[in-house]
């Protein structure tokens, strides 16, 4: 009986397949694309969820629609067409139920960030909003919440009220003539968000709107960083070839060149810092009360947590904040009867002597419609265009009475959630302020994602709210304002926030 050497067989086999791999391998790497395709597709435990055709094998379909600037728009087209549950990628389930979005945010369901955030900088040093650790993430919560809290940003007025009255400066200089100037109120607003978190942080101003313009190009390169991470984040394996490449430091045309706001952070950073070792943590700005929490923990929160987080809040809080202003004004002006009526609101307050000179926020919670009209536009228009993205835990959880198996990645978009008819009514494209009189105000509130939801409701949104409710109110009760261009669609595009431009008035001054 013949003897077979299988181990012969086995090399020869080998040696057969490598020679054909050499011999054709467009061929064979081209097949194994198409394969792994088809298999991401049918295979999948979610191959039944419907969506494009290309996100069910292939995370392109995101990368693409993130490249081109208006995902929101995708995400709310795709939802139309398909329905409350839409396959985005592969792996990838996005959600346009409030019912499903309460249960991916509920506090200790186990539902983590995806690696979508970690490439976002600084790469060394994650902040609260890039931190992908779950534990770590709730360690620097825990120190920061206080310095970020309500009564903390109370503590900060007179800084922030500062920065006011030198916007109603720039502003006056554009309604002090009869001839009619052009004034671009959305730059403005953008400078004066920026500078705000300057003083907040850092008790210095950036100079964007003493300069009224976008100093070394500071606000560019943000939008610019944001677009990179917005695409990249989907796939975040190749961010090593790209702006984390090992080799970028070592080449002289690709080397990073650090913002406005970074320099000034790592100055006030260095500039605190004692010659022993130790750092001056005197004063109310959130450096110096992380450094406070720092002194009391220097094991759990180290200087790099510090700085991560301080820097972090210009990151994350200006464009947000500016872009929620410019929606504000833009929905307003473009809705002459709401206007109208905020302007009588406004004006019975001031002549009942429940205005200060620079409003404070106990006062703006009194302005009933105020409120509708900043929820109105923070609904219609989030600040935020990408999708929130959570990870099933391993042991896999139910969502809006479905399972979905440990590794599904989950996905709700702001702008999709907030068009819900059940919630919001029929006419959900439409500014209109009366809804949060007409229908149930508490639970439009509970479904609203404008800063997050669940442990990783964004941690800045105090601030946001305290600026917005002083300077808007402060705006509208000096000034008539009207759009230069009315009708005219707002200059916009999504990298991870919504990113604005175009909101031209003209100012005139109110006689009161």
């Amino acid at each position: 009986m013949a003897v077979i050497d299988t181990k012969v067989s086995d090399e020869s086999l080998v040696a057969v397949t490598l020679a054909f791999v050499k011999a054709h391998f467009l061929l064979v790497a081209f097949s194994a694309v198409i394969v792994r395709a088809l298999y991401r597709r049918y295979v999948s435990p979610i191959r039944d969820i419907p969506g494009p055709w290309l996100a069910s094998c292939s995370r392109l379909w995101k990368v693409w629609s993130t490249y081109n600037g208006h995902t929101e728009l995708d995400h709310i087209a795709l939802h139309k067409k398909y329905g409350p549950i839409v396959r985005t990628a592969p792996s990838e389930v996005s959600f346009g139920s409030p019912n499903a979005a309460k249960d991916i945010f509920a506090v200790g369901k186990g539902f983590h960030k995806t690696k979508f955030y970690s490439v976002f900088p600084p790469k060394h040093a994650p902040d609260i909003f890039t931190e992908v650790r779950e534990s770590k993430h709730a360690q620097m919560k825990r120190y920061a919440v206080t310095p970020y809290s309500l009564a903390q940003m109370q503590k900060r007025s007179e800084p922030i009220e500062g920065m006011i009255k030198l916007l109603m400066e720039h502003l006056e200089k554009y309604a002090a003539t009869d001839s009619k100037r052009l004034c671009n109120l959305g730059n403005l607003l953008h400078y004066f968000a920026f500078d705000v978190l300057g003083e907040v942080a850092f008790s210095r101003r950036f100079g964007f709107l003493e300069a009224e313009e976008d100093v070394e190009g500071s606000i560019k390169n943000i939008d610019d960083v944001q677009w990179y991470d917005g695409i990249v984040g989907h796939i975040p394996e190749f961010d090593v070839f790209l702006r984390n490449n090992p080799l970028r430091p070592y080449l002289p045309f690709w080397k990073p060149q650090p913002t406005t706001m970074t320099k000034i952070a790592i100055q006030e950073l260095e500039k605190r810092k004692q010659p022993d070792g130790t750092y001056d943590s005197s004063g109310i700005d959130l450096l110096a009360e992380l450094l406070r929490a720092h002194e009391a923990n220097p094991e759990k929160f180290g200087v790099n947590d510090v700085f991560s987080i301080a820097h972090g809040a210009v990151f994350a809080g200006s464009d947000s904040t500016a872009s929620t202003m410019q929606s504000f004004f833009y929905l307003l002006l473009n809705s002459p009867h709401a206007y109208a009526i905020l302007q009588r609101e406004i004006d019975e307050a001031q002549k009942a002597g429940q205005l200060s000179p620079i409003v404070t926020y106990a006062e703006a919670q009194k302005l009933e419609y105020f409120q509708a009209c900043l929820k109105e536009a923070m609904r219609l228009r989030p600040a935020v265009g990408l999708g929130i993205y959570r990870r099933v835990p391993p042991e896999g959880a139910e969502i809006d009475g479905r399972f979905y198996p440990g590794g599904v990645e989950v996905a709700v978009n702001g702008w999709v959630l907030h068009r819900n008819r059940a919630v919001f009514g029929d006419d959900i494209d439409t500014y209109r302020p009366e809804r949060w009189f007409e229908r149930d105000a508490k639970l439009m509130a509970s479904h609203m994602y404008q800063f997050g939801g669940g442990s990783h409701l964004c941690i800045g949104r105090n601030l946001a709210l305290f600026e917005m409710n002083k300077v808007l109110i402060q705006i509208l009760r000096e000034y008539d304002i009207t759009l230069a261009h009315p009708g005219r669609p707002l200059q916009y595009h999504s990298t991870f926030f919504v990113v604005q431009e175009g909101l031209e008035v003209y100012l005139r001054k109110r006689v009161a």
